[in-house]
């Protein structure tokens, strides 16, 4: 029987930004994978097969009995590498492949070299200049777009920069989720040149762009397939220093009015969808198979709302792909809520509040699909540090 594997591996931006097959995670990192390693259960296909650390039966033969939409899938500890005719990883990289080879999987069911190589070429963050600049050969009526970020290749050019703008924001060209990231508020310091001066040694480069008066953040989501790209919907989400806090749970529609409402009409959005889908198409798909988020913000700028269409475009699977998949499959399409990432550094903390939520929200799930509630996404221990949950509080939007 034909099986799908899929697996977590939420250290790929950090292992893009090493470049190096026998890349070592950082310990934080690697118990966020151990943690979390059951999300991709909500996001896969029925009967996929889901690698996971521990087998977690108690837990799994509770939560397929509320959902049937995973009532087929499966975890496994030591899959049957013999029976796996795909494989899908949360991203691809060199660390991931070599982790795949030595734990049995066909190495024709991975990336070659040359597709991990051109993966990687196409998440340095200079893709969303290519994007924009894209967008920007494309006509469309007073569309109140920013400039384009600049990549700069020496100290001089990160200083002159610098100097041209009041707030800006350094970016290393590959990172892990909200890491590389130098802000300057005000006068660019030895602290911030010893950091740039080193991105741009290691990397060869780095990103530049202004600090936006950000008022809204959300992403277009996409799917790449056999060479075929197509959109997957919208994801709503909160950031806090340009890392990521929580998505929103409501459906795309809702998203959408909630992006008019803060200033950015339809029609707009849908410029920007068209323009994205042709640029992916030409310049991703033919190479990348797999999700891919594109971020986005409205921000305010001499009192007008605009709309920034391309901040980054991120070559994996995101948490924002997961809400939007997760919505649409396990929540009533009636009931709005939100998804987080959590992380407790003291061991027994989370624990406690697991329970405590669970006592607090209890879950109310009805034909498979959650009207209200608390629902961890993976097994919580006493010794847990991370949890993915999700709450049903039909909230009011702010």
């Amino acid at each position: 029987m034909d099986q799908t594997l899929y697996f977590f591996n939420p250290e790929h931006d950090l292992a893009l930004a090493n470049n190096d097959r026998n890349f070592n995670a950082p310990q934080q990192a690697k118990r966020l994978a151990h943690d979390l390693a059951c999300l991709p259960l909500w996001y896969a296909p029925t009967s996929s097969v889901v690698w996971t650390p521990s087998p977690e039966d108690q837990w799994f033969g509770a939560i397929r009995t509320l959902f049937p939409q995973i009532a087929e899938s499966s975890l496994s500890t030591t899959p049957d590498f013999s029976q796996i005719t795909s494989l899908i990883s949360w991203g691809w990289d060199t660390a991931a492949y070599k982790r795949l080879t030595l734990s049995g999987a066909d190495p024709d069911l991975l990336p070659s070299e040359l597709q991990l190589s051109t993966i990687r070429q196409l998440s340095h963050r200079n893709m969303a200049i290519k994007a924009l600049d894209f967008i920007r050969t494309h006509q469309f009526t007073n569309a109140p777009l920013p400039q384009s970020a600049q990549e700069l290749t020496s100290i001089d050019a990160v200083e002159n920069y610098a100097a041209k703008y009041a707030r800006v924001i350094f970016k290393a060209p590959w990172s892990g989720s909200g890491k590389g990231l130098c802000w300057v508020r005000d006068k660019m310091t030895d602290s911030h040149r010893g950091w740039c001066r080193n991105i741009i040694n290691k990397q060869g480069s780095i990103l530049a762009e202004r600090i936006y008066d950000n008022k809204l953040d959300f992403a277009m989501e996409f799917k790449c397939s056999n060479g075929i790209t197509a959109f997957a919907g919208y994801s709503l989400f909160k950031t806090e220093k340009g890392i990521y806090r929580s998505n929103f749970l409501l459906s795309d529609r809702g998203i959408v009015q909630k992006i008019n409402d803060a200033g950015i009409e339809t029609t707009l959005l849908r410029f920007i969808q068209n323009c994205l889908h042709e640029f992916i198409a030409s310049e991703i798909a033919p190479h990348y198979a797999g999700m891919l988020g594109v971020d986005m913000f409205v921000y305010e700028e001499d009192g007008q709302r605009k709309f920034h269409p391309c901040v980054e475009i991120n070559l994996r699977m995101t948490m924002g792909c997961v809400a939007r998949i997760f919505f649409d499959r396990f929540v009533n399409s009636s009931a709005t809520g939100h998804f987080y990432i959590d992380h407790y550094p003291t061991a027994g903390e989370l624990w406690q509040d697991h329970l405590q939520r669970q006592s607090d929200h209890p879950l109310h799930v009805a034909d498979g699909r959650i009207a209200k509630g608390y629902l961890a996404l993976s097994d919580i221990q006493p010794h847990s540090h991370y949890r993915a949950r999700i709450e049903i509080d039909n909230f009011s939007f702010v």
